[in-house]
């Protein structure tokens, strides 16, 4: 079984998700992990172990994370770093998907049939904790129901459930889960390499997703662009 981790990232037109999918066997591992690279950020750069890091407010300079100000560019340097850190998590992976806006429960959509073909290769389930905010669950009750998937051979589509995703999504404060907001730093990091703005692009934003290269399912997506398995519509 699988503890899958969602977060989403956008502007007023593009929409970007991410999902850290968690082993229940490595759960206590990666958390201890995460718990002592906090700590080490404490330590050396003064960050507060119990603050929420939300990556918009956080390379954005907003915010007081530590007990002195922290540049914009020492930030940039320790979310690139938390970055690599989530690469090190046992057994984690990441699956990713962006479109237009407009397009948004259509994406989610192909996203949760990915997360669930996926678990099928690899024989678990799926539990899925997201952020706070939008609720999906009307989606994820249809599909559990009625989910017609074309035929790659032609034919009528066939009704393929959700089948490997355990009840409903569960909806968490992301202040309270350190899984959370490391979905929504990949989040950020993938819309800041789809949409990109000078500005960010100056403090090397539009490349930190390349970190992430290890982790991404490539097989989510095969004629994706990037060739990284980045779902789109």
């Amino acid at each position: 079984m699988h503890i899958c981790y969602l977060d989403d990232s956008g502007d007023a037109t593009v929409r970007a998700f991410s999902v850290l999918s968690v082993p229940v066997l490595e759960w206590h591992t990666c958390f201890k992990h995460v718990k002592s690279y906090r700590k080490v950020l404490k330590e050396k750069c003064g960050i507060y172990v119990r603050k929420e890091l939300h990556a918009t407010e956080f390379v954005g300079g907003r915010g007081k994370v530590a007990p002195y100000s922290v540049s914009k560019g020492e930030r940039v340097r320790i979310y690139n770093n938390a970055l690599v850190a989530i690469t090190h998590l046992p057994g984690v992976k990441l699956f990713n998907a962006i479109a237009a806006k407009r397009d948004e429960y259509t994406l989610f959509e192909r996203l949760l049939n990915r997360i669930n073909r996926t678990m099928q290769e690899w024989d678990s389930h799926a539990l899925l904790i997201s952020d706070e905010g939008k609720d999906y669950n009307r989606l994820v009750r249809k599909m559990g129901v009625y989910n017609p998937i074309p035929s790659q051979f032609g034919g009528p589509p066939r009704n393929i459930t959700l089948d490997r995703i355990i009840d409903e999504i569960l909806y968490k404060r992301s202040e309270d889960s350190h899984f959370i907001q490391m979905a929504d730093f990949c989040a950020y990091a993938l819309l800041r390499s789809e949409v990109q703005i000078p500005s960010k692009n100056a403090l090397g934003l539009n490349h930190s997703s390349n970190r992430l290269q290890p982790l991404c399912q490539t097989q989510c997506y095969r004629t994706d662009p990037r060739k990284l398995g980045i779902i789109r519509v």
